[in-house]
């Protein structure tokens, strides 16, 4: 048994022994945003998080180690990365997204801001934790096919101000 899969069964027998309220993820989505079993167990214990009424930002205790944050712009207090910066160009950042994302070369920075995005269970009702990654919440890009109608406008205001970090500064 590898690492990755060593964690996945970690994760399984933890939802399966009920020892954290979430539902979690045994795809290894988590291990994409280094979000680590300790990550883990502190999210299920926050009333906001196990709430599952969606996303919700939270700043971390120092116990816990930093998660990279890829946003760049106002919300993450930098200058605003307009839509014709040289550096800004539009790949693919993979996770299996259908759509391009407004990217720039730079280095990931590290945080102690979570957002958990949780709903509930669609057969048992527990908390589900869709995902969870380092820095604040943004809105889904204008790209995103998941879009609706409805928060486009305020999509392509925030992402013409914003970009994500490649990691390759």
């Amino acid at each position: 048994m590898n690492k990755e899969q060593y964690k996945t069964y970690l994760r399984q027998r933890l939802y399966e022994n009920n020892e954290n309220p979430l539902k979690l993820r045994t795809d290894g989505h988590y291990d994409g945003h280094q979000i680590t079993q300790a990550h883990l167990d502190w999210l299920g214990q926050q009333p906001e998080v196990v709430a599952a009424t969606g996303p919700v930002t939270l700043t971390m205790p120092d116990h816990l180690p930093t998660l990279p944050n890829a946003l760049i712009g106002p919300a993450s207090g930098d200058l605003p990365v307009s839509n014709d910066h040289p550096k800004v160009y539009n790949g693919n950042r993979g996770g299996g997204r259908s759509h391009d994302s407004k990217m720039m070369p730079r280095n990931l920075r590290q945080t102690n801001a979570i957002t958990a995005i949780t709903r509930p269970d669609k057969e048992t009702g527990k908390p589900f934790l869709i995902t969870a990654f380092g820095g604040v919440l943004a809105p889904q890009e204008p790209g995103d096919p998941n879009l609706r109608p409805e928060n486009k406008e305020a999509s392509i205001k925030f992402w013409a101000e914003h970009a994500l970090a490649d990691g390759r500064g």
